[in-house]
């Protein structure tokens, strides 16, 4: 799993949801067979490489988005915004490899509208966020999506338990999360850690 993160205006809480995620696959079942790269301050360079080097079969990233944006820290010392790079960037970007990731976790406010142009030629899945979402929202569904896929999981149970986690944990958010898919693949068939035969 690739985790790139970025909050260069300090007000998201990134580090905290990756040790979440951490946390929740080292108590996962299946958790020698999922590896992490996670990569904090996250800039497009590390995107790339992470793509190209690691060959994730998951990547999720977390930090500040829109509905045609995503927002990665730029590599300078200095106090900066960001850089906002646009989803057909950000999308060109996930396919330049020979092996792109299976899904796309968009954990940014109002991702929900790039997922259909991800898995269109993409990848085969993708999950954003259709609305503004909390923090604390984000993080529960992320932890308990990663959890889930860790436990051998399809991708749309995995789905419903991030979901599923957010609502009992009496927050609001839980039905923004969205996944979207390529036509003729199965959410519901898709696991994305099995046992070794």
């Amino acid at each position: 799993m690739l985790m790139p993160a970025a909050a260069s205006h300090g007000d998201l809480r990134v580090g905290r949801e990756q040790k979440l995620i951490r946390a929740a696959v080292e108590r996962a079942t299946h958790r020698d067979l999922v590896e992490l790269d996670v990569r904090t301050s996250a800039t497009m360079g590390d995107l790339l490489d992470g793509i190209t080097r690691f060959r994730p079969h998951v990547a999720d990233f977390s930090g500040h988005g829109s509905q045609d944006r995503v927002g990665f820290d730029q590599d300078v010392d200095d106090f900066n915004e960001g850089l906002a790079v646009t989803a057909g960037a950000f999308a060109r970007a996930i396919k330049a490899t020979d092996e792109p990731p299976l899904p796309v976790l968009l954990n940014s406010c109002h991702s929900a509208a790039q997922i259909d142009d991800l898995v269109d030629g993409v990848v085969p899945f993708a999950i954003g966020m259709s609305d503004e979402i909390g923090d604390v929202d984000a993080m529960t569904y992320a932890a308990q999506f990663h959890a889930a896929v860790a436990e051998g999981q399809s991708i749309a149970s995995a789905h419903a338990s991030g979901r599923a986690a957010i609502e009992l944990a009496g927050m609001d958010d839980h039905e923004l999360p969205t996944l979207a898919w390529t036509a003729g693949v199965d959410p519901g068939a898709t696991k994305l850690v099995r046992m070794p035969d």
